[in-house]
């Protein structure tokens, strides 16, 4: 079986103020850090406890933030070479107290696609925009109709989320220019296929139209970069008894609703079974969101965590051994 940490940063300016913080300009505000050292700690134990029945696979991935390394870890055949049969990874949740961890069967974490729409007008003075087609008010029209993309298209029941996260106008900067085109580029977050089909082609076709009507075009790019994490059901449950007899279930959490980010472990679970879980980091100094530049991650779970992944993995290569 496999255990799976990833270990890429962010290019964040950390302001968490403390004295471990970063000064390059990149900082680990996801915890990814952390994942990598809760798991080195399960693998301090296991290589001093040999005595269990099959290999444990340790995987310390890269590039997960741009949702790209799982697929790499797939494409080197390691799954075949060690004869892995399933697979199981964490998260650090800042909305989770310290001390719980929680789990959830089924769709955990959303797919993740990026979009970006490209409105290409002809710029001119500003003093003078009938002299030329002003991709501003356009691009804003196009922005304003995909703020209602999910709520007037989607079946009410169906979760989605499209957000633009960014939104420049291209070329001058100045105060007196109309540009000649505007970008916007942002990302998608579903469950469903058929919900994902149905966002691509009404980005499209909303911000194509729009453009059109106003005698101008808008390129789009949808980019679908990772399923959802959908996690085995019976592997999910097992895990949850063992994080009962680890931790005592009044800290085990069911979750009720899947979270919107989007993970690559979702890769995995497309070749292998598996099951992705929380760990939760919050107290009193630990608050922060994951992404936020003031996110320092809770040292405290790097023993318990460890210790769980590592009884994790002897229970489960237990009941593999048994299998015929």
């Amino acid at each position: 079986m496999a255990l799976r940490a990833d270990i890429d940063a962010l290019p964040i300016e950390e302001k968490s103020g403390c004295e471990w913080a970063s000064k390059i300009g990149n900082a680990h505000s996801c915890g990814h850090d952390g994942h990598q050292t809760w798991l080195i700690a399960a693998i301090i134990y296991l290589v001093k406890h040999r005595d269990f029945p099959g290999r444990i696979l340790c995987i310390f991935q890269a590039d997960e933030e741009n949702v790209a390394g799982a697929q790499s870890v797939i494409d080197s055949g390691v799954f075949q070479k060690y004869g892995v049969k399933e697979i199981y990874g964490a998260h650090n949740e800042p909305s989770l107290d310290v001390g719980t961890i929680a789990f959830k069967a089924g769709p955990t974490m959303a797919a993740c696609d990026l979009f970006s729409i490209r409105v290409i007008g002809v710029g001119t003075h500003g003093a003078r925009p009938n002299f030329g087609k002003d991709p501003l008010p356009v691009a804003t029209e196009i922005y304003n109709a995909l703020q209602s993309l999910v709520s007037r298209t989607l079946d009410p029941l169906k979760s989605a989320v499209v957000s633009v996260c960014s939104f420049n106008t291209e070329g001058s900067r100045a105060y007196n220019i109309i540009s000649d085109s505007v970008k916007m580029i942002g990302t998608v977050r579903t469950f469903d296929e058929s919900i994902r089909d149905t966002i691509e082609e009404e980005l499209t076709r909303r911000s194509q139209g729009i453009a059109a009507a106003y005698g101008i075009k808008a390129e789009t790019v949808y980019e679908r970069r990772v399923s959802a994490v959908n996690n085995d059901p019976e592997l999910t449950k097992d895990a949850k008894e063992a994080a009962d007899r680890c931790f005592g279930a009044q800290n085990v959490i069911e979750l009720a609703e899947p979270y919107m980010i989007s993970e690559d472990f979702s890769s995995y679970q497309k070749v292998l079974p598996g099951c992705f879980f929380f760990i939760g980091v919050k107290d009193r100094k630990h608050k922060e969101a994951l992404h936020s530049p003031y996110f320092d991650f809770n040292d405290k779970v790097l023993i318990p965590a460890g210790a769980f992944f590592s009884y994790l993995a002897l229970e489960r290569l237990t009941t593999l051994s048994c299998q015929p």
